[in-house]
């Protein structure tokens, strides 16, 4: 079954740009169809002091199911550098986090995957670039993107 999908990237250490190419060539070859690719966009972190982000989005549809996808982003970062652990701190510096925020008609919940994301709905930097690939979105998205003062702007 296809489904339309929002996978979300950011990174924070070394050519931040870079990963987000290398990461989004990588989601085109191994998951699906890209649909449209958001601008990047520079923004503060979340968390411990550290340098801004990168994020970005991408749009597209796959046959793959919410476990399948969380696999191969967790092998996609992997590849590019990214050290999960299970530190007690949260939001750590990384070369790539990449999350699948929205699977669209679909909820999935399991003890490694919520989508949609958990936090979505309290990050402008998510949500911008998710309704600048996914204009359609629901409005509680939409909604959700007004609360937090709207959007972000994108780097130039």
């Amino acid at each position: 079954m296809k489904r339309s999908v929002i996978i979300g990237l950011g990174s924070n250490i070394g050519d931040r740009q870079a990963h987000i190419e290398t990461a989004l060539a990588a989601i085109g070859a191994e998951l699906g169809t890209p649909v449209r690719t958001s601008r990047l966009y520079l923004t503060d972190p979340i968390g411990p002091p550290q340098a801004k982000y990168i994020n970005a989005a991408v749009h597209l549809v796959t046959e793959l199911s919410a476990q399948a996808l969380l696999e191969r982003l967790l092998g996609i970062e992997q590849r590019l550098g990214r050290t999960r652990t299970r530190s007690a701190t949260r939001n750590l510096p990384r070369t790539i986090d990449l999350d699948v925020l929205w699977i669209d008609g679909e909820s999935h919940v399991s003890e490694r995957l919520t989508v949609p994301h958990p936090r979505l709905f309290e990050r402008a930097f998510a949500l911008t670039p998710l309704l600048e690939v996914w204009p359609d979105a629901p409005e509680s998205v939409h909604q959700a993107l007004r609360a937090l003062g709207g959007p972000i702007q994108p780097i130039d």
